[in-house]
């Protein structure tokens, strides 16, 4: 007899008063290492029964044991439960819900055992119940208020995933139970336990199919009993196009997509797509490892259309971009680009934008070149260079966008030229002025000119209070008297088409207010050029050192990397 619950054929035995086979299906209920405590508990009450009665020290009633056996009736709540605990659990990774699945299915190995596989048939069935009942089980305990930690209702994708692993975990149990009965079947001849009318003895034909199915080691198919021999002998001989085969690969393809952290969604989408065949994906797998990569859905989308297209896709993400995106990395680092930041743009760049990228960047140089009398960063700084290509990274075809409509190229000059405005003022108040709780009024880039205006145009520095006092109406008329003194006291002749020049000339960041006079242009280029140790001269005028737009930091290329106070 082929036992599904050992139990209650055991009480069936029991009541028939045959005590040693009653008394083998108590112990295996006994040994079992995944009974149930109630079972458990029952059934060493009637082993206890079976030995008192053969030592004679007590009577059994056996009708009474007829009445305790019943017809078994698998219920799937144990299940049901089970998947919804797992589900409102706080399990995040696919390890976490290996780990709580292998813990929990244990308390129901047992109940599985009960269920009879007749075939694949039976197999699938059974799972679709298991799948159908659960999903009322957590939306009910949803109703009820329980939650994992997570916002909305019904999460479909962390449901799939418990369904997809439970019945992955569950399988193999049920697959040994229905081989167990398949071997029964042969022993005995018992084909009716099969469930079919149609199979009532069991012939040779019968028994070489199920034998055939057991060497498989898979479940039986029903269908094979109604076919011709030749044609079942061919699919018992097939390596591939099974359905053991496939869904052998199903899991294979699942493991890689676990390994690579690819999301539920993308596992459903991927995983019964039939051009994605396992050899495919594995090869991407293992080219995406040796490259110490991890596989993204965009990596197996591109091998549905080629394995050369996915390779190609991995190597730009390892660093190995191909093609126009080769060609202009190369472009990005012979302008300055680090080779990190050269990369990402390349890799991330429409074609058709490259060269707004490429421009933006040089030009952003250019102005740094060209409005060094006023930043003070020139285009050679590390820091600044390094905060353009970020923009570059960010904002991709819209850096021109940000980086001159809307004023980013003029912040990140003035952020670059702090430290120096810093020192200056370190310098002419001493330390402590650091400390002023009017120093944030006092560290801009127009106190900084205002005070190199008392630098080169007045006996004494002016107080800080005096200076902030100072507004730029006031220092209109100031800087007009020192730019005549300083013309005059130098000797030089300043043409009116410089002048004019320099009033028509509009920086590209706007740097300039209503008080702007070229008068101060001038000024400020003359200040840059004595700081760095260049004598302002009549000669320096002609050779249009002073000019709007000249190459002011070319000019003194002999001096030092930083700007000097």
């Amino acid at each position: 007899m082929f036992v599904f619950d050992p139990l209650n054929q055991g009480l069936e035995l029991l009541a028939k008063r045959d005590l040693q086979k009653a008394e083998s299906l108590f112990l295996k209920v006994i040994n079992d290492p995944y009974v149930q405590s109630e079972d458990l508990d029952r059934a060493r009450s009637y082993l206890n029964d079976i030995r008192s009665c053969q030592t004679g020290s007590k009577t059994l009633d056996f009708d009474q044991y007829k009445k305790l056996s019943r017809k078994t009736i698998v219920s799937l709540d144990m299940v049901d439960d089970l998947l919804a605990a797992i589900y409102f659990s706080p399990s995040k990774t696919y390890e976490d819900f290996d780990r709580e699945i292998q813990e929990q299915s244990q308390t129901i190995i047992s109940r599985l055992k009960q269920i009879k596989i007749r075939d694949i048939g039976a197999r699938d069935e059974l799972f679709q119940k298991i799948e159908k009942s659960g999903i009322q089980t957590v939306k009910k305990g949803l109703a009820a208020g329980k939650t994992n930690g997570s916002p909305g209702g019904f999460d479909l994708h962390r449901w799939e995933t418990v369904y997809r692993k439970f019945v992955e975990t569950i399988n193999p149990i049920l697959l040994e139970r229905h081989l167990e009965l398949l071997d029964y079947i042969l022993v005995t001849g018992e084909i009716e336990l099969l469930d079919d009318p149609k199979l009532t003895v069991l012939t040779p034909k019968y028994r070489w199919i199920i034998e055939s199915t057991l060497k498989s080691k898979w479940y039986l198919l029903r269908s094979y009993f109604f076919k011709a021999r030749s044609e079942i002998q061919g699919q018992f001989n097939k390596k591939e196009g099974t359905r053991k085969y496939w869904e052998e690969v199903k899991y294979k393809k699942i493991k890689i997509f676990e390994k690579c952290r690819f999301h539920e969604k993308n596992i459903q989408k991927f995983l019964y797509i039939d051009k994605l065949n396992y050899k495919t994906l594995h090869d991407i797998y293992q080219f995406a490892h040796n490259l110490e990569l991890e596989l993204t859905p965009r990596d197996v989308s591109l091998a549905l259309r080629g394995v050369d297209k996915a390779r190609d896709h991995i190597k730009e993400r390892g660093g190995y971009l191909m093609g126009t995106r080769k060609e202009f990395q190369n472009r990005l680092i012979e302008l300055g680009f680090g080779t990190d930041n050269a990369y990402q743009i390349a890799r991330q760049a429409k074609k058709a934008n490259n060269h707004q990228i490429a421009e933006s960047y040089q030009q952003a140089m250019q102005v740094a070149r060209e409005e060094i009398y006023w930043y003070r960063v020139p285009p050679q700084n590390t820091l600044f260079r390094k905060d353009i290509e970020d923009q570059c990274c960010k904002h991709l075809s819209t850096v021109r966008i940000h980086l001159f409509d809307r004023g980013r190229l003029n912040k990140l000059l003035l952020q670059n030229g702090k430290p120096l405005i810093r020192q200056y003022l370190v310098q002419a108040y001493g330390e402590e002025v650091v400390d002023l709780h009017c120093y944030f009024r006092l560290e801009t880039i127009h106190q900084y000119y205002k005070l190199k205006f008392f630098q080169y145009h007045k006996d004494a520095l002016p107080s800080v209070s005096e200076l902030i006092k100072i507004s730029r109406k006031d220092y209109q008329p100031m800087l007009i008297d020192g730019y005549q003194s300083f013309v005059k006291k130098r000797r030089l002749n300043v043409p009116d088409t410089l002048m004019q020049a320099l009033k028509k000339h509009s920086s590209v960041t706007e740097w300039e207010d209503a008080y702007t006079t070229p008068e101060e242009k001038f000024l400020l280029r003359a200040w840059f050029l004595m700081d760095h140790g260049a004598s302002v001269t009549q000669g320096l005028i002609q050779k249009g050192v002073l000019d709007p737009g000249s190459d002011m930091w070319g000019f003194l290329k002999g001096q030092e990397p930083d700007c000097k106070i």
